[in-house]
């Protein structure tokens, strides 16, 4: 029994674990993989505790994208109607006639489109549906036929909301000499708040046109944007 132990040994060329059994290799081998393998694994509980990590991670960070991609919606469409109301108030000095900037009709459309039409006096009516800019010859705050049209800007995404209070609702009128006048003649003055649609306890852009005719933008806090 010694020597075909040592006949196997001190063969040249390679032998199978069969041959060899006598020397109990293989389960020296198994033992060890086995350990290998549980070293480097992971549990179904660990693994799923992972991705419970990971989705709130990703869920995080889904959310914060989205609010500043909101808050920069709604700057940029401050902006675009201080930079109109500013250019109508210049158009007023350099045509010296009337401009108005109206807000459009209720657009309802699937597709935001450029307005043809001012909102009709009474009706409801907000700057989120965009607005038209034209001279407004019969001081009706409505762009009539023949009436020169200067721009048009279609309606805001709809995350951005934007209402002006009871003065400035509805139309920003200039008369030849640059003063905000409503269509009686008397001075107009209003603010026109900007704000995330359905946000609460936020800051909101407030567009302030002043009796004189001069307008800026300003941060104000808001209770709820409707």
């Amino acid at each position: 029994m010694p020597n075909q132990a040592t006949s196997c040994i001190d063969l040249h060329t390679p032998q199978t674990d069969r041959q060899c059994e006598s020397l109990d290799v293989s389960p020296v081998k198994t033992l060890g993989m086995t350990n290998f393998r549980h070293v480097l694994g992971f549990s179904l509980i660990e693994t799923l505790f992972v991705l419970l990590v990971l989705a709130i991670l990703c869920g995080t960070a889904v959310s914060s994208f989205q609010s500043l991609q909101v808050r920069a919606q709604v700057q940029a469409a401050s902006q675009a109607l201080l930079s109109d109301v500013l250019s109508a108030r210049t158009e007023a000095l350099r045509r010296e006639r009337r401009i108005t900037l109206c807000a459009a009709a209720l657009d309802t459309g699937a597709r935001a489109t450029l307005p043809t039409a001012c909102a009709a006096s009474g009706g409801a009516s907000a700057w989120h549906q965009g607005w038209l800019v034209f001279e407004d010859v019969n001081s009706n705050g409505l762009w009539d036929t023949g009436e020169a049209l200067l721009q048009q800007r279609a309606r805001f995404h709809v995350s951005v909301s934007a209402t002006g209070n009871a003065t400035v609702a509805r139309y920003v009128s200039f008369g030849p000499s640059g003063r905000s006048l409503t269509l009686n003649g008397a001075f107009q003055a209003g603010t026109i708040t900007l704000c995330a649609r359905g946000a609460s306890a936020e800051e909101a852009w407030l567009l302030v046109v002043n009796a004189v005719g001069r307008s800026r933008l300003d941060k104000g806090q808001i209770a709820v944007c409707s």
